[in-house]
């Protein structure tokens, strides 16, 4: 009978153990696992482009934290930082996500106002000139005295342009 009930503990034991959940990493430990990525990433993205599997963990890890930790005073730039990274990548439409992100949920962000202007381009640079035009609008609407506010409005006059116009264009001011 003792032996029974010593194999049902073990198994018992055993099972417990085996359907645990892994523990969430509390916000220290996702703090220090960003760090550890991102410093390095930066300093390599400055000499080539972005090594995507560290590129993909380190924006897996800023999302990661800003969904744990939504009320932090990191989130925000955390998820600024993540669409930066997603830019190096070319990944606009994240690079976009995020910076919605922000702009929804972080009105006092220190930053805002390039998260505005960082997502005309990537809407921009994505072909999506219509929303470039509006993201542009906003950020305009937003911060009309802004030292950007004269480069945006020439942004502006250049969506309406075709790609032949556009180059026709460049190739004038680069003469001058």
């Amino acid at each position: 009978m003792k032996k029974s009930i010593i194999i049902l503990a073990a198994a018992a034991l055993t099972i417990a153990a085996c359907s645990r959940t892994p523990k969430e990493p509390t916000r220290d430990e996702l703090a220090q696992s960003i760090d550890s990525i991102e410093q390095p990433l930066m300093q390599a993205a400055m000499f080539e482009s972005i090594d995507t599997a560290k590129g993909n963990k380190l924006i897996a890890l800023y999302t990661q934290f800003a969904d744990a930790f939504p009320d932090d005073s990191m989130t925000a730039h955390y998820l600024h930082l993540a669409a930066q990274v997603a830019n190096g990548m070319g990944l606009y439409d994240e690079m976009i996500t995020y910076y919605d992100r922000v702009i929804d949920n972080y009105p006092n962000y220190s930053h805002l106002d390039e998260c505005f202007y960082e997502k005309g381009l990537a809407l921009d640079n994505g072909g999506r000139k219509e929303e470039a035009r509006e993201a542009y609008e906003e950020f305009l609407d937003e911060y009309p005295d802004h030292f950007l506010a004269n480069d945006i409005r020439t942004a502006m006059s250049l969506l309406d342009m075709s790609d032949e116009m556009l180059s026709e264009h460049l190739n004038k001011i680069n003469k001058q």
